[in-house]
């Protein structure tokens, strides 16, 4: 989500668009990842999503800066910008990056947290999915009229990719790579115990969170060799250097992580899980597919493609095609552009 905001802020025609960044919080990356023309407006955030103090610091904001439209990323978020914009009389434009019937159940009152999306959504402009999947999962899940919604798939440079992935690689490639925050959505475990019957295999799971020491601990358990080298500024020679890249989280909107392996030239197996990975992924053609929770599964397929490297090759090079073709960041900023000018 983070880095579709960037890459939409950068992109953007500023013969067309001149944009502001609101923020509720701060990383102390702002000025390596905002552009320096994009002006930064940070509200300091009150507790928890879409609180009073929030909706109020933003509606200040908006009577100020007077904008043609808001752009909201993130449901909790979207829920602040549709009270204040729609207060302040400014058409709001809502992103949903998350499979949200599965993801409001990460929080506390989630039907409560339902309630507010089927009474709020209805009155942004324009709803964007950023897969069809998550397009019907707000149109069966929670009421949202099928004439706001839109599909606008995220989108990569595949060619940037390419370049940063040739940076200095890990010494010894040849592993199963996997590149997600270690927390209980994105299901490393899983891999682990499909790599479990994998004989002499080897995983890199890049990424930070509070699973770290049970996912080491899980390893050794099982006899696997794990690397945690943690979050990598540049994951790409990680992905280039790797024999196959897994995908296993539970849920997922979309999936960047996986346009980012094949822009690399990596073949993948993603688990079906709810969210894109269909939408992505052509099951034999440009990657395999396999039952979502179902490791002995997930070892076959990996399996698969450890010993058949023909078939690997060819499963990456379909890949990186489509990757180039359908998914391009100048076909998403185009459209993204259509919406917000019209």
């Amino acid at each position: 989500m983070e880095k579709t905001l960037q890459a939409v802020l950068a992109g953007l025609d500023r013969s067309r668009f001149q944009p502001h960044l609101c923020v509720f919080s701060l990383t102390g990356q702002e000025s390596r990842v905002v552009p320096p023309d994009v002006p930064l407006h940070f509200l300091a955030a009150g507790p928890g999503p879409a609180s009073p103090s929030q909706i109020v610091k933003l509606w200040l904001l908006l009577r100020e800066l007077r904008p043609d439209k808001l752009f909201s990323f993130a449901w909790g978020v979207n829920l602040v910008a549709l009270t204040a914009g729609n207060a302040a009389g400014v058409p709001v434009i809502v992103n949903e990056a998350t499979v949200t019937s599965e993801n409001i159940k990460e929080y506390s009152f989630p039907g409560l947290r339902r309630a507010a999306i089927r009474a709020l959504y209805p009155r942004a402009e324009a709803v964007v999915a950023i897969s069809d999947f998550v397009r019907n999962d707000l149109l069966s899940g929670f009421g949202i009229p099928a004439a706001k919604l839109l599909t606008i798939h995220n989108g990569i440079d595949a060619a940037a990719v390419r370049k940063e992935s040739l940076a200095p690689a890990p010494a010894e490639g040849g592993y199963i790579f996997a590149c997600g925050s270690l927390t209980p959505i994105k299901n490393h475990a899983l891999l682990v115990e499909a790599a479990a019957g994998l004989d002499g295999a080897r995983l890199v799971i890049a990424g930070r969170g509070p699973l770290e020491r049970e996912l080491s601990a899980l390893a050794r358990e099982r006899g696997v060799s794990l690397s945690l080298p943690g979050y990598l500024e540049n994951p790409f020679p990680f992905f280039r250097a790797a024999a196959v890249f897994a995908h296993t989280s539970l849920y997922e909107g979309f999936g960047n992580v996986i346009l980012e392996a094949m822009a690399c030239g990596v073949p993948v197996v993603a688990a079906d899980c709810p969210g894109a990975a269909r939408e992505i992924i052509a099951h034999g053609r440009t990657g395999l597919l396999v039952p979502a929770g179902d490791p002995a599964a997930l070892r076959g397929a990996l399996r698969l493609l450890l010993e058949d490297r023909g078939l690997a090759a060819g499963l990456a090079a379909g890949a990186a095609g489509l990757a180039e073709e359908r998914f391009s960041f100048a076909r998403m900023l185009e459209r993204y552009s259509e919406l917000l000018e019209r």
